[in-house]
């Protein structure tokens, strides 16, 4: 019988792991989850087999071979959990293309186009002509008159064309966004 793990001295120990068990990515998750306990070397063998060198940190009360039956453990439930990942990834794939396509209503699918020209803040404009006109000493103006002026650029402001934001209904082009969504 091989003996995968051997110890090297006190509480250091290398442990063989079959590539063709465990690919090195499974190795390193199931390592990454016991950085808290141990430190990790890796190398390969003439196999091109995974070889873990570690040993437990100093502050760690655990024994050394619970730990490593921990790892053990882990090592095998990365794996499962990575094979289950690959053989759902379809499933998942489907029910993401699936939320998506569904969340976009193509007959309501529109587009603003809020670029639109320096449009002028009216309101603005008439609170800063307006205090000017109370803040200035030299200039004697009546609520009468201050109504005749608002009146006039009223009317003035009132002919200037204001663009409407541009409206682009596509169809087609969600169209063929649906159908690329529903062809992965």
């Amino acid at each position: 019988m091989e003996h995968f793990l051997v110890k090297k001295e006190w509480e250091k120990f290398e442990l063989l792991i079959d590539n063709n068990i465990f690919n090195k990515d499974i190795v390193l998750k199931a390592a990454y989850n016991f950085l808290d306990k141990w430190y990790f070397f890796f190398k390969l063998d003439n196999n091109l087999n995974i070889i873990l060198q570690f040993s437990k940190k100093n502050w760690i009360l655990e024994s050394s071979e619970k730990i490593i039956w921990e790892f053990s453990d882990e090592l095998l439930s990365v794996y499962l959990r990575d094979k289950l990942e690959h053989e759902n990834k379809i499933i998942r794939e489907m029910i993401i293309w699936s939320a998506i396509a569904n969340s976009v209503d193509d007959e309501n699918f529109v587009e603003f186009d809020t670029n639109t020209q320096n449009q002028i803040d009216f309101d603005k404009d008439i609170d800063e002509i307006l205090r000017e006109i109370e803040n200035d000493p030299e200039l004697k103006i009546d609520e009468a008159e201050i109504e005749r002026i608002l009146r006039e650029i009223e009317e003035e402001t009132s002919s200037i064309e204001i663009e409407e934001p541009k409206i682009d209904l596509d169809t087609n082009n969600l169209k063929n966004v649906k159908e690329k969504f529903q062809n992965r």
